[in-house]
């Protein structure tokens, strides 16, 4: 990179880039600062939701065991291909602390027993116990995928919003100050030899003045 000119209109570009980086800096902090404050509350209840899903999960594996346990697994398998469904994700955007994520609304996941597709009259307590803990374990799981995305968005630009901090505060403010003071030190040292030099040239205009004045006596 090439040295700035030593000129004054250079020294107040430097000081003036400095002042605005100081701004970018103060701004990205700030926005930081909000990032990580919604990303340590969802992160929180993401972690929470994540223990009650593993229970969940849980007691659903427990009460599918039991109705295979009771009815084989056969029958089990037969009523959950009848209970076989799509469920409808609808995917929207909104903003957190600035940053735009991904949010997931989808259908409701649990049916009442007649609405799985199988006859319930045909088919034991067991497998619709079974059922209303999948489609709860289902819910939660759409729920917590948003939830997920939107706490990895937000660490992803919290770790962007700190390098830049870090390149504005360690790299572009040190480097304008540098050159700023660099700048300021040739005007200075500029400005001394000019005087010195004007200094040089009244003593030397003085001095042929006295030698005149002798010459003419």
């Amino acid at each position: 990179m090439d040295a700035p000119s030593a000129t004054r209109s250079e020294l107040l570009a430097r000081r003036r880039r400095a002042n605005l980086a100081v701004q970018g800096r103060d701004l990205l902090q700030d926005k930081r600062t909000a990032l990580v404050r919604a990303f340590q509350a969802r992160s929180t209840s993401l972690l929470q939701r994540l223990e009650e899903l593993a229970r969940d999960a849980a007691q659903a594996h427990r009460r599918l065991d039991r109705a295979r346990a009771e009815l084989g697994t056969a029958a089990v398998e037969s009523a959950s291909f009848a209970a076989a469904g799509r469920i409808g994700v609808r995917l929207t955007d909104s903003a957190v602390a600035g940053v735009v994520v991904v949010d997931a609304e989808h259908a409701e996941v649990r049916r009442a027993p007649g609405a799985r597709g199988y006859e319930t009259t045909l088919v034991d307590p067991h497998v619709d116990a079974a059922a209303d803990a999948f489609e709860e374990e289902v819910d939660a799981l759409l729920d917590l995928a948003a939830l997920e995305l939107t706490v990895r968005r937000l660490a992803e630009e919290i770790a962007r919003t700190t390098r830049q901090v870090n390149g504005l505060e360690h790299v572009v403010i040190p480097r304008l100050r540098g050159e700023a003071r660099r700048i300021a030190l040739a005007l200075d040292e500029r400005e001394r030899e000019e005087i010195a030099r004007l200094k040089r040239a009244r003593t030397q205009a003085r001095r042929r003045t006295q030698a005149r004045s002798r010459s003419s006596r």
